[in-house]
Order: structure tokens, then C-alpha cells, then sequence
């Protein structure tokens, strides 16, 4: 086979141009700037709580998002609902057993796109010594650059789970089995 010499002409110039490859971005969580928070029902409102000790990195491929991962750890003995007293009871063998399960974890498995910058984020959530899948609407706000150059980036996440898939059952149903989870990230670039 005769390949014409306006076809090598072209071969030679597409190999001058260089590869392009996805940029996967690393972000992590900045915890003093960042918040995940959670509510659940007691008889008639709301409780609203939070935990103050948490990490986590974000691996984002906004041309294959589907490549993305995320992966956060939350210290239990952090929670802080506004009680000492009901934070202790949390922390107790009624709900999180922190002393033998002292930390929960989230790993992503698959990220899908809703819109475009609006995702289907689905992972391990393990709690309580109990691992089964959780899906997270994740919307990226975007990114800046601070006057010290550096980059950061801003999320929003939610999620309902129902407590009793990992255990914890406890109080029900003067304390709702749904707990309603919020995920608001501040996260520089690596």
C-alpha cells in the first residue's frame, strides 16, 4: 500500500503536536474553612450537629470526571450537637461506639455528571464498624486565586442516609432513622 506524500505531510505535522492529557487535580480538604454537618429528627424539629475534626482529598479530572475520587475521614469524638450531655450519648454504645469505631470514612467509587459541574458521587461510607454505599449530590462552585497565589476550591455536598443500615438504631422513632448530611468544602489545590 502507497501512502501519498500529502498524507506523511500530515502524519509528520500530527506528530509535532503534543499529547494531550487530562490534568487530574488534587485538592484538600481545608478543615478550619470547610464544614460537615448533619441533622436528624427528634419527635417534631430538627437537631443540627456537627463534627469539628475531619480530612479529606479530592482527585478531580474535570475532562474525565468520571476519573474523579474523593476520600474524607471524620474523628467521632468530635461531634458536637450543642449538649455535652448528648454529644457524650452519641459518642456512647447507643449510637457511634466511638471508643471501638473512633472514626468514620468515605471513599468514593464512582462519580457521575449530573450537569456541568454537578456530579453523582457514590462510595463506601463506613460507620460503626458497618460499610454500605452512599450517594452524594456534589456540586464544584469553582476556583480562585488568593493574593498569596495559591488556588483554592469550593464544594457543596448532600446526602440522606438511613442510620439503622450500619446499626445504630437507637431512640427510634422518637429520634427520626434519616439523618440529613451537608458537606460544605474549602479546598486548595495541591
Amino acid at each position: 500500500m502507497k501512502i501519498k506524500t500529502s498524507s506523511l505531510k500530515w502524519l509528520s505535522l500530527l506528530a509535532l503536536v503534543p499529547a494531550v492529557t487530562a490534568e487530574t487535580i488534587v485538592y484538600k480538604v481545608d478543615p478550619v474553612h470547610s464544614g460537615v454537618e448533619f441533622k436528624i429528627r427528634h419527635f417534631l424539629s430538627k437537631v443540627p450537629g456537627t463534627f469539628n475534626n475531619f480530612s479529606g482529598e479530592i482527585h478531580y479530572d474535570k475532562d474525565h470526571p468520571e476519573k474523579s475520587k474523593a476520600k474524607g475521614e471524620v474523628k467521632i469524638a468530635s461531634v458536637d450537637t450543642n449538649s455535652e450531655k448528648r454529644d457524650s450519648h452519641l459518642k456512647g454504645d447507643d449510637f457511634f461506639t466511638a471508643s471501638q469505631y473512633p472514626v468514620m470514612t468515605f471513599e468514593s467509587t464512582q462519580w457521575e455528571k449530573v450537569d456541568d459541574d454537578e456530579f453523582e458521587v457514590t462510595g463506601d461510607l463506613t460507620m460503626a464498624g458497618q460499610t454500605h454505599p452512599v450517594t452524594f449530590d456534589l456540586e464544584f462552585i469553582g476556583e480562585m486565586e488568593k493574593p498569596d497565589g495559591s488556588v483554592i476550591s469550593g464544594w457543596h455536598g448532600t446526602t440522606t442516609i438511613d442510620r439503622t443500615k450500619w446499626g445504630v438504631s437507637y431512640g427510634t422513632p422518637a429520634v427520626g432513622e434519616e439523618v440529613e448530611i451537608e458537606l460544605n468544602i474549602e479546598a486548595p489545590r495541591q
